[in-house]
């Protein structure tokens, strides 16, 4: 990896209590939601992927996809702060100074890597929008990163940085598996999500 180049960060570390069962391994075209979001960071040209996962699925994780590092969360209840802090930690530890980290957390699975590519144009932190509403994955810039490891834990991520929006066409932004009702809505809509994924209609 060069210095210059971004470092994508997945968050995969919740208990997923809501929807009963692991988010990260939730499939779209026979692949897990955490492969998708590996494959589109480094097609957008993140120089490595770090999955940030807790202790029970770490070695499942591991074994779906060899696109990423993994570190373990110990304490997932702390929210998604703290896994954003445990990956850009164990990131600093072997890159001292990446330019840009873009973070997606595995529940939010509606973009591609063209969305990546689009926010990395522009300078600084940053979101996608589309239809008028925000969503992920957002690109944090060095201010961003030093706000978010000084901040306690339990921060929302939207309190510590002021990410810029930038407008994507990214009809499944707004796609969330945190509910049975959502994952529901998900199956209803996989085989339009796969096309997506894969070339099809937007970003």
């Amino acid at each position: 990896m060069t210095s210059m180049a971004p470092v994508g960060l997945v968050l995969a570390a919740g208990l997923s209590q809501r929807l009963g069962s692991p988010k990260a391994l939730v499939e779209v075209g026979g692949v897990p939601l955490v492969d998708w979001a590996c494959r589109h960071l480094l097609e957008a040209g993140c120089g490595v992927v770090v999955v940030v996962t807790n202790e029970h699925l770490r070695s499942t994780l591991g074994a779906l996809t060899s696109r990423a590092q993994m570190v373990t969360n110990p304490q997932p209840e702390n929210g998604r702060t703290g896994s954003l802090q445990v990956g850009l930690n164990h990131l600093l530890s072997q890159f001292p100074a990446p330019q840009r980290v873009v973070m997606a957390p595995v529940d939010r699975p509606g973009w591609r890597a063209g969305v990546v590519r689009n926010l990395l144009l522009n300078a600084g932190s940053c979101c996608p929008v589309a239809e008028g509403r925000r969503g992920h994955p957002v690109v944090l810039d060095n201010e961003a990163v030093r706000s978010v490891l000084e901040a306690p834990s339990d921060v929302p991520l939207r309190d510590l940085v002021d990410f810029q929006p930038v407008e994507v066409d990214a009809p499944w932004l707004g796609l969330n598996v945190d509910t049975p009702e959502q994952l529901a809505e998900l199956r209803r809509n996989e085989g339009a999500l796969l096309a997506y994924f894969t070339g099809g209609e937007g970003i």
